[in-house]
């Protein structure tokens, strides 16, 4: 299901989400704020402020293997006029995920992501049942694409697995197309997905929201 609407229809993406545990929708943010934050990301590539990503929660190791883009972590108390509208329509998300799902999200991390020319990222998920209960766990995945004129040819996609736990159709997935403006929203410790090959620059925005430690 795909919603397309200018002004994001909270109600419908948090009932899809309640049934699906997933959402694509397209115009999450304004043409001039996906605009100026693709520039953004090139400015910060080209001032080379950008880090190699890491694999791993706790302890991040470069595995150019795995993943082969370059990250910049945003911080709420130093933002650009197209951050900032970035994290009003987050805080407009998470406010909507708390009230109508009871999921208890209290914080944000975001980080903007250029994939080179070949770049990918192997089938990962975002958040390990494993992982330490007393520390903020990653709860809900959101990533919005940057990617002005993108065709089906210049690759990219998110592979997104829905079932992965269903024998009978355990490689189902789903192909999306990282157009700009588009969100794709999910259960970060359900949903398997991957970036494929890119063949050309890929710029997107991912941010996770946080639940509280367990006590």
């Amino acid at each position: 299901m795909r919603i397309s609407t200018h002004s994001t229809n909270f109600e419908e993406l948090v009932d899809h989400i309640a049934e699906h545990g997933f959402c694509v929708v397209n115009d999450f943010l304004p043409e001039a704020t996906v605009t100026a934050l693709a520039n953004e990301a090139q400015t910060l590539k080209q001032a080379e402020v950008m880090q190699e990503a890491g694999v791993g929660r706790e302890h991040l190791s470069v595995l150019k293997e795995i993943r082969s883009d370059s990250i910049y972590w945003l911080n709420e108390d130093a933002t650009t006029a197209a951050q900032r509208d970035y994290f009003e329509q987050m805080e407009n998300l998470r406010l909507n995920l708390n009230q109508h799902l009871y999921l208890g999200l209290f914080g944000l991390e975001s980080h903007l992501a250029v994939y080179p020319e070949g770049g990918f990222y192997k089938k990962h998920l975002d958040c390990f049942a494993s992982q330490n209960p007393h520390k903020p766990q990653r709860k809900i995945s959101c990533i919005v694409y940057l990617n002005q004129d993108w065709d089906m040819q210049d690759g990219g996609q998110l592979k997104l697995y829905l079932n992965e736990t269903d024998e009978s159709d355990k490689y189902k997935s789903l192909l999306i197309s990282p157009l700009a403006g588009r969100a794709v929203i999910f259960l970060s410790d359900t949903f398997y997905h991957e970036v494929m090959p890119t063949y050309k620059e890929r710029v997107s925005l991912t941010g996770w929201f946080l639940s509280r430690p367990q006590q």
